[in-house]
C-alpha cells in the first residue's frame, strides 16, 4: 500500500494533530475568535458533540491532521483585523488540548506575538508540568466540569472518579498560580444528574472558592444535536432516553446561581 508522505516541519516549528478550524466564533471566549479543534481526547463524555475527535492521531504519519504552530499563525493572521477588537483571538478546543501541551503553547506564543488573546477550552488533562507549559501563555480558560461530585463526573465522562477530581485541582492551580487568567466554568445541564440540589450547592461553593480568577458559569442545556454523528460513526449514543433540557428549568437553575451571587450566562444552542 502507498504510504502518505510525512509532514515537513522546520526544526523551529511544533507539529500538532488538528481536526478542524472555525473562524468568526463568538461563543468560545471574548470578542471574535478563531477556534482550533485538536484531535484526541482521553474522556468519552456521554453528551460529546465531537466524538470524531476522540482518537489520537500521529500527525507525522497522518498529513490530513498535521499542522504546525507557524501554519496556524499564518491562518490566524488572515483574520487579525477582526480578532484584535474586544479581546478577540484564538481558542483551542478539542478533543482535549491539554493532550498536546507543547503544540498549544507554541500556538499561543505565536498568537501573543500578533497581539491577540489566547483561550483554552478544556476539561483538564495531564500533570502540572503540562498545565504550566500551556498556562504560561494563556489569557482565558473555559473549564468544562462534568459534575461537582467526582463519581457523578466520572459517570458522565466515562473515566475513573480520581481522574475527574483533577479538574477541580486544575481550577485551584489556576487560582493560586495564575491570577491574571480569567476562568469560566462550563456546566452542561442534565436532568436529574447535574441539576440536583447537591450539585447546585457544590457548584456555588466552588465558584466562590475560585475568586478572584473566576468570572462566570456558562450553562449549556443538554441537547442531542450531535447524536446523528454517532450513527454515522457506527457508535452507540447512550443518551437516547435523556430529554432535551427545558428552557424554563435552565432559567430556574440560572436564577438560583445568580441569587447566590454567581455571574451566569446561558449558552446559545
Amino acid at each position: 500500500a502507498e504510504v502518505a508522505p510525512k509532514h515537513i516541519v522546520s526544526p523551529l516549528d511544533v507539529l500538532g494533530s488538528v481536526y478542524a478550524m472555525e473562524t468568526f466564533s463568538t461563543t468560545d471566549g471574548p470578542g471574535i475568535r478563531v477556534n482550533v479543534f485538536l484531535q484526541g481526547c482521553a474522556k468519552r463524555c456521554q453528551f460529546c458533540c465531537n466524538p470524531e475527535t476522540w482518537d489520537m492521531v500521529d500527525p507525522e504519519n497522518n498529513p490530513d491532521f498535521a499542522m504546525t504552530d507557524a501554519e496556524i499563525a499564518t491562518e490566524i493572521a488572515k483574520y487579525k483585523p477582526f480578532l484584535t477588537a474586544h479581546d478577540g483571538g484564538i481558542t483551542i478546543s478539542g478533543g482535549e488540548p491539554l493532550m498536546q501541551p507543547k503544540f498549544v503553547a507554541a500556538v499561543y506564543k505565536q498568537a501573543h506575538t500578533m497581539g491577540i488573546t489566547t483561550c483554552l477550552d478544556t476539561a483538564c488533562h495531564g500533570l502540572e508540568k503540562d498545565w504550566i507549559e500551556v498556562l504560561d501563555h494563556t489569557d482565558y480558560v473555559m473549564l468544562c466540569l462534568k459534575g461537582m461530585d467526582d463519581f457523578t463526573a466520572a459517570t458522565v465522562a466515562k473515566v475513573p472518579a480520581r481522574v475527574m477530581a483533577r479538574s477541580k485541582v486544575f481550577a485551584r492551580f489556576i487560582r493560586d498560580k495564575y491570577p491574571h487568567i480569567k476562568l469560566s466554568l462550563r456546566w452542561v445541564l442534565m436532568k436529574g444528574i447535574t441539576d440536583t440540589d447537591d450539585e447546585l450547592a457544590k457548584l456555588i461553593s466552588f465558584a466562590k472558592e475560585l475568586a478572584p480568577v473566576f468570572t462566570k458559569v456558562e450553562l449549556i442545556p443538554y441537547h442531542d444535536l450531535g447524536s446523528s454523528k454517532y450513527a454515522a460513526l457506527d457508535m452507540e449514543y447512550c443518551l437516547d432516553d435523556m430529554p432535551t433540557y427545558k428552557k424554563e428549568d435552565a432559567k430556574a437553575f440560572q436564577a438560583q446561581l445568580e441569587g447566590a451571587g454567581i455571574t451566569t450566562v446561558m449558552a446559545m444552542i
